[in-house]
Order: structure tokens, then C-alpha cells, then sequence
């Protein structure tokens, strides 16, 4: 392996002469078949290697699993074409196991021959089917850089593979960039994928607080999960038996959409509008078809539509809810993070106390580090900030600064710039109360900004409804 004339067979050959291996005596200790080791190393043509024999082959000579990959990327190809048999599970072997050098130069070989798109795709489909989603992405930006029909069904999956490896601790811009990538192709979708696709889509539209697009997702959403529900009920009427070929019950995408419709609302201020269609997802009982999973989420959304109510309520204006909702929440801990952000904008917004509701929560605040995903991050950043609000009018300088100190922690672990101009500007209006120690620790937070990059985003942070995502 020293020079470019190293090949696989003479690597192996000088490996059994070095050991004192004949091919008998290494057939025994390998489980090879001495005539398939004979036709592999001396056959006239030799035979090629698979690479299930290649491993076995590695292990019995002592070497670590893929110590001969470098070399086998010439077993995949022949002048004529390229070996689908080898090169399919090579290429999968070696994205699972990290060997990018392997895979870029198997890639470059297989480009100089016809019809590469098809291996590189179906090796993208199946590194995805078994849960290699990261794995898979390099494979899929190949099929979009080099697909030349942009209306393929090929191309929209590969777009969209993209866009739902995206994790959920992505940077914002990382975030935007992926759904202008994917959004032409949302509607070239299957429909099971295309009901994936508009979920994600508002998904991240929320976490972008780009609130009108993610609205507009969320009526498609609606719409396409409606369409299909109706269509279904006719083939049932019609004695049609062909079942649906859905990743997750039809019912979840049905009340996502109305969900995430009023969160839109909710987010733009329109909370009459948003109550409408939070209660189209209250009691969805009516809904035919629904197996043992389905009744569950009916049961669910049933829940989430109560502590949506009651938020709306309150960002209305009504704080005669507020015993009612923190009753809810000690039930439905899961939702306290959500809930408080929208109880302390409510307080901030009508000037009601809440002082007994931080009281009753405050061990489960000092619980919310545990989050690590966007979504929670976010969250935790706007309870903060209202935080702040709630205690410099209420004259605790010290507790609102310290909240303030943490909101800009938390914006710079988002990247959002419109989070840390947020946090500056309430920072620089309340500076006199800062202590010295304070002070400092706002100086060191603004030089951690100076190598950051700006952020790609548009409109203030708003707060709203509580928000499930699936």
C-alpha cells in the first residue's frame, strides 16, 4: 500500500507469504474456500472479490476492519461499467464507518461512467431506510447537483432527505438556507412524503419566527391531510380495501394543521382568529379510521387545545384564567416551559402580579439547562427576556439585569442577531442600574460577539401560543 502499483491481490499475496500461509492452510483458518481463494488471487481473469470475503479476509490476516477498503475501489469498476453487486455495499460500508476519502474516490470513478445516479441514489435510500440519515446527505447533494431533470421525483426526495436531515440544534441561517432549498420541491412530493415535508416546513418556519410562511405551510398542510381524509372516506364507501401508506396517522397531520394555523395567528396578534381554529382541533372524535395510535393522539390534542385556550385567554387579556391554567400545567408538566413564556408576556402586556406563579414553578425553571434542542432554546430565551421585563417594572433592577445577562448568553448560543440586539437594547436602557460586576460580565458577553456572524433572520421575537411538534 506504499505506491500506486499496490493492488489488492498483491497486498493479500504479500501478506500470506510474509505469515508463511499457503492457500490451504489459510483457507482452514479463514472459512474461505480454497478453490474461491485461488480463482480470487491467481484466476486468468481472477475472480472479484466481495466484500463480505474482503472482511473475512482482513480479520483472519489480523487486520482492523476495513484496512483494505483503499484498495477495493478498483474491485467495483471494469473498462465496460461499474459493478453495482460491490460498489452499492461498499459505498454504504464505508459512509457508515466514516471513510470519506473511500467514498469521494469511488464517486469520482463512477462519474466518468453511465447512468451513476441511480447506484449513488439507491445507496442514499438505503443508508436512509436504516437510519443513516447524516450518512446519507453527502449521497443526496450529489443526486441535486448533478440530477439535470429538476422535476423528478428523484430530485424532489433527494430535496427533501435534505431538508428532514436537518437537526434540531441547527444554526438559523443553516435553517432558512434548507427551507429555500426544499420549498419548490414540496408539491413534486408522494403524498405521504409531501404531508412530512409541510410539517417540517412550519416546523422550522417556527423557529425562524417567520410566522406568515408558516402559516401558509400550515394551511397547505390542512388542506392536502383534508383532501386525502375525504378521498379515503369515498374508497371506503366504495368497498376499496387498499389500506393508506402514511409514516404517521392521517389524524396527526389533520390537527397539526389546525394547530399550527392558530399558532401563526396567535404569533401575528390575532388571538380571535386563533381560538377559531384551536377548537377545530379540541374534539376530533369524528374522525373515521382511527387505529389504537390515532385515538391517542385525538386524546392529545384534546389536552393541547385546553392549555392553548387558556394561553389565548390570557394573551387577550382575561387573567381570571390563570388559577385554571396553573392547575393544567402542574398536570401537564411537560408544557411549563411554553406556558410561563406566554404568562409572563400576558402579565407584562395587562400589568397583572405573577409573582406566585414563579413561586410555584421556580423548581422546574431551575430545571430548564436540561433542554438542548432549538425549539426549548428559544423558548427559554423569550422567559428570560419577559423575566427581565417583568422585574426592572417592577423595580428589582438586580433580578431583571441578571435576566437580561442570560437572554444575551442564550442569543449567542442561537446565533440570532435579532435576539442579541434585543437583549442590547434593553440592556443599554437600564445600564445605570447594572451593578460593576454586572457590567463586566455585559463586557465579556459583547467580545464573544465580535467573530460571530450575522443572522439572515427578519422580524422581532413574538410570543404566543404553546407549541407541540411531533
Amino acid at each position: 500500500m506504499e505506491n500506486k502499483l499496490t493492488t489488492l491481490r498483491s497486498e493479500i499475496e504479500d501478506n500470506l507469504s510474509r505469515s508463511g500461509h499457503s492457500l490451504a492452510s489459510f483457507a482452514k483458518i479463514s472459512g474461505l474456500n480454497r478453490g474461491s481463494l485461488s480463482a480470487i488471487l491467481h484466476g486468468n481473469p481472477p475472480k472479484p472479490v466481495s466484500l463480505g470475503q474482503l472482511d473475512t479476509l482482513t480479520e483472519a490476516l489480523g487486520y482492523p476492519e476495513g484496512w483494505f477498503y483503499p484498495l477495493y475501489v478498483d474491485e467495483c469498476f471494469s473498462e465496460e461499467k461499474v459493478s453495482r453487486r460491490r460498489v452499492e455495499p461498499f459505498l454504504i460500508r464505508c459512509a457508515i464507518t466514516g471513510r470519506k476519502q473511500c467514498v469521494d474516490e469511488t464517486i469520482n470513478r463512477m462519474m466518468e461512467y453511465q447512468k451513476p445516479l441511480d447506484i449513488i441514489y439507491s445507496v442514499a435510500e438505503k443508508l436512509f431506510a436504516c437510519g443513516k440519515i447524516q450518512e446519507s446527505k453527502p449521497f443526496y447533494k450529489i443526486i441535486v447537483e448533478h440530477e439535470q431533470d429538476s422535476y423528478s421525483e428523484r430530485m424532489a426526495i433527494s430535496q427533501y432527505r435534505i431538508f428532514k436531515a436537518l437537526g434540531t440544534v441547527a444554526d438559523m441561517e443553516d435553517m432558512l438556507r434548507a427551507v429555500i432549498a426544499f420549498e419548490p420541491f414540496r408539491g413534486r412530493l408522494p403524498e405521504h412524503l409531501q404531508l412530512e415535508g409541510l410539517l417540517k416546513l412550519a416546523n422550522v418556519c417556527f423557529s425562524l419566527h417567520r410566522w406568515s410562511d408558516m402559516e401558509k405551510y400550515a394551511d397547505e398542510l390542512r388542506g392536502l391531510a383534508s383532501g386525502i381524509y375525504r378521498e379515503q372516506l369515498r374508497k371506503k364507501a366504495g368497498r376499496r380495501s387498499e389500506g393508506l401508506q402514511l409514516l404517521r396517522p392521517l389524524v396527526l397531520y389533520y390537527a397539526q394543521g389546525h394547530l399550527m394555523k392558530a399558532t401563526s395567528l396567535a404569533k401575528q396578534g390575532k388571538y380571535g382568529e386563533a381560538i377559531t381554529f384551536t377548537d377545530m382541533y379540541a374534539d376530533l372524535s369524528w374522525f373515521e379510521m382511527l387505529d389504537e395510535e390515532g385515538l391517542r393522539l385525538v386524546d392529545a390534542f384534546k389536552s393541547f387545545a385546553v392549555g392553548n385556550r387558556y394561553t389565548l385567554e390570557l394573551l387577550k387579556g382575561n387573567s381570571a384564567v390563570l388559577p385554571e391554567y396553573m392547575a393544567y400545567l402542574v398536570d401537564y408538566p411537560a408544557e411549563v416551559l411554553a406556558g410561563l413564556v406566554s404568562i409572563l408576556e400576558a402579565a407584562n402586556r395587562f400589568g397583572f402580579s405573577v409573582d406566585h406563579v414563579l413561586e410555584r414553578f421556580s423548581r422546574e425553571m431551575a430545571g430548564f439547562d436540561r433542554f438542548k434542542d432549538y425549539i426549548n432554546i428559544d423558548r427559554i430565551y423569550r422567559l428570560g427576556y419577559q423575566l427581565a421585563v417583568y422585574y426592572l417594572e417592577r423595580g428589582q433592577a438586580q433580578l431583571g439585569v441578571n435576566s437580561i445577562l442570560q437572554c444575551l448568553k442564550t442569543a449567542v448560543q442561537l446565533n440570532s442577531a435579532r435576539d442579541m440586539i434585543e437583549c442590547v437594547a434593553l440592556f443599554e436602557a437600564n445600564r445605570g442600574q447594572a451593578s460593576g460586576q454586572q457590567l463586566q460580565k455585559y463586557s465579556e458577553l459583547i467580545q464573544s460577539l465580535v467573530p460571530k456572524k450575522d443572522s439572515a433572520e427578519e422580524g422581532l421575537p413574538l410570543s404566543g401560543v404553546t407549541e407541540r411538534s411531533y
